[in-house]
């Protein structure tokens, strides 16, 4: 049987209340059904939460750098080639990501289920527009 400290079980509330939709059921059911069971579990959960926040991190990090992109330029919309190379610059908070990586998280930022970009698709990845929607505000 796994234990799961009270404070452990209110992050996870707290994470799924701020930002429904971030915590993948399929994610976390390794976490309570490998071993190793007990106390350690407790661990496995608060790593599984640290890795959440992290990747709201960088999405959220993603969106505010359109933001200032669009807001600096005056632009309309930033080309994914662009994006790429102000956020190599951004100082993000996680390792460089590769081009291909990028441009997933930043489709998912602009799909109908997130809506914190918008995009106006390309020729290719490289010609994809993106621009801001929404922010995603982070208070951990």
């Amino acid at each position: 049987m796994n234990v799961i400290r009270p404070e452990t079980l209110q992050r996870l509330v707290e994470l799924k209340a701020k930002h429904p939709g971030s915590i993948n059921l399929l994610d976390l059911k390794p976490c309570l059904e490998q071993k190793p069971f007990g106390a350690e579990a407790d661990i496995k959960i608060n790593r599984y939460i640290d890795g959440v926040w992290e990747n709201l991190k960088l999405r959220s990090h993603l969106v505010q750098l359109v933001k200032d992109y669009l807001e600096k330029t005056q632009s309309q919309n930033v080309r994914f080639s662009e994006l790429y190379g102000v956020y190599a610059y951004s100082n993000p908070p996680q390792p460089l990501l590769s081009r291909k990586q990028l441009h997933e998280v930043t489709i998912e930022l602009s799909s109908p289920l997130t809506g914190y970009l918008g995009r106006e698709k390309g020729n290719d990845a490289e010609g994809d527009r993106f621009y801001f929607l929404r922010d995603l505000l982070l208070d951990d």
